[in-house]
């Protein structure tokens, strides 16, 4: 019985430990078959659409926008009628009481209490002003609230370029660090399978120990530099996606290269062009007409001003009913016409017109120093990517020499004519070469990305032919 007992438990052990096995293996078999994350294909251009869409501090700038437009709107309202409706009501649980002498009611001497008012209290009032002349103050606040907006705009603008810019410094530095690990790659295998050569040529004695220990020390040598070369890769891989607003574990392929740009434009055209459109030169453009604007508001605190007001008020009070009754409701209006001359304020006006012509100088001062230096940049990276192209030609035509000079030795290798040591010297020249190609290509699409923001990205945007227009409001159009 015992026996039989045992023999039950060990059926149902064998079973549920098969059941287990099966589902293991099941478990084993869909975490192989499941689909790996698929990669995103990102180009330039959609890498700079994704930080535009979330880069932290555009967005500050367009809240910035809306914080302008707002003011437009409250600086706007000075110039239309402001109304206002007012209304209290009290309840007396105790009314007010004032006390006369007692002689005025033939009492003799003492004071005689007496209360006023009714147990309900209410007053309304229905009030309207309006400046009808106020020295140009109303205008001025206008327009200067307008140039603001206008500023922040085009700041927006220059923030969209700072934004492209980085985005494209991080792009070509992914790119960069991939090709980088590709050569180092392509390196490595080269090494690994002269190691093998010469191991093998080393055994059937035709490689000496030397080039046999040479070429094992150049595989060990080329760990190092894959290694380092994976992880800058995947430290740029990281730096741009940080920029364009994606997860870190984000799969990324790269589908843009790396390839030469054009020669730019004569450089005094690229200076009209910063000219004509920099975003941050109207930027401090619409800056200076909004300090233009505070100093007439300034000026105007020297002239009177001139105000109609107008209201109609009710008031009433009662005791017994839920409403008034119609005779003790009083009613009132009135129109009044208000002139405010100032006669002296102790110099306040003289101070502030000071200090707005302070701001407004230094203003000018800012977009004088801005303009310049945008020229010196645009000089500089026209030189620079001038500088980087040139570089760029050398470095393809070393390219060239390095391979037909890899060939050579293999084929003298192959005809017995040279060593392994030649070949892996022709090999170790060959990666240097292509990498100073990529670093070249590299530098002259960073150059011609410095050039693109000291000049604008939007200086020579164009819209069916026509250079863009700015209405007065400050949008472009």
């Amino acid at each position: 019985m015992r026996l039989n007992h045992g023999g039950r438990h060990g059926k149902r052990a064998a079973i549920r430990a098969g059941a287990a096995g099966t589902l293991l293996v099941l478990f084993a078999g869909a975490c192989v078959s499941a689909p790996r994350a698929e990669e995103l294909r990102l180009s330039l251009d959609g890498a700079i659409e994704l930080a535009l869409a979330s880069d932290e501090t555009l967005l500050q700038v367009s809240q910035a926008v809306a914080g302008a437009e707002g003011q437009v709107l409250q600086a706007r309202s000075n110039a239309f009628p402001q109304l206002t409706l007012s209304g209290q009501y009290g309840r007396n649980f105790l009314r007010p009481s004032f006390f006369l002498p007692g002689e005025f009611f033939e009492n003799g001497s003492g004071s005689v209490k007496i209360e006023i008012g009714e147990d309900n209290d209410f007053t309304g009032a229905l009030s309207v002003s309006q400046v009808l002349w106020a020295a140009g103050r109303v205008s001025a606040g206008l327009k200067a609230a307008k140039e603001y907006l206008a500023s922040f705009r085009w700041q927006e603008r220059a923030a969209v370029d700072y934004v492209r810019f980085a985005v494209k410094n991080s792009y070509y530095g992914a790119v960069l660090a991939s090709e980088a690990l590709r050569i180092e790659e392509k390196a490595h295998e080269a090494a690994a399978e002269a190691a093998r050569i010469a191991r093998s040529g080393f055994e059937q004695g035709a490689v000496s120990a030397y080039d046999r220990m040479r070429a094992e020390v150049e595989l060990s040598n080329r760990e190092a530099p894959l290694v380092r070369a994976r992880n800058a890769r995947e430290q740029a891989l990281l730096a741009l996606k940080r920029r364009c607003g994606l997860d870190a574990a984000t799969e990324l392929a790269l589908i843009d290269t790396l390839a030469a740009p054009g020669h730019p434009e004569p450089v005094e055209v690229s200076i009209a062009a910063m000219r004509g459109g920099s975003a941050e030169l109207r930027a401090l453009e619409h800056a200076v007409g909004a300090r233009s604007q505070f100093l007439r508001i300034a000026k105007a605190a020297r002239y009177p001003m001139l105000q109609l007001s107008g209201y109609y008020a009710v008031q009433t009070q009662w005791s017994n009913d839920w409403l008034p009754p119609q005779d003790l409701v009083a009613k009132s209006a009135a129109v009044q016409i208000g002139l405010q001359v100032p006669i002296f304020d102790g110099f306040s006006a003289k101070g502030g017109i000071h200090r707005a012509e302070a701001d407004l100088r230094s203003a000018e001062l800012e977009l004088e120093r801005t303009a310049r230096d945008r020229e010196l940049a645009v000089r500089q990276s026209h030189l620079n990517l001038e500088n980087a192209l040139a570089a760029l030609e050398g470095r393809e035509e070393s390219v060239k020499l390095a391979e037909e000079t890899y060939r050579i030795a293999l084929v003298r290798l192959s005809n017995g004519l040279a060593t392994p040591l030649e070949r892996l010297d022709a090999e170790l020249a060959l990666t240097a070469a292509r990498v100073q190609l990529a670093e070249a290509r590299y530098s002259s699409r960073i150059a011609q990305a410095y050039l693109e923001l000291a000049v604008g990205s939007d200086a020579f945007k164009t819209i069916d032919g026509t250079h863009e227009k700015e209405s007065e409001d400050g949008t472009v159009r």
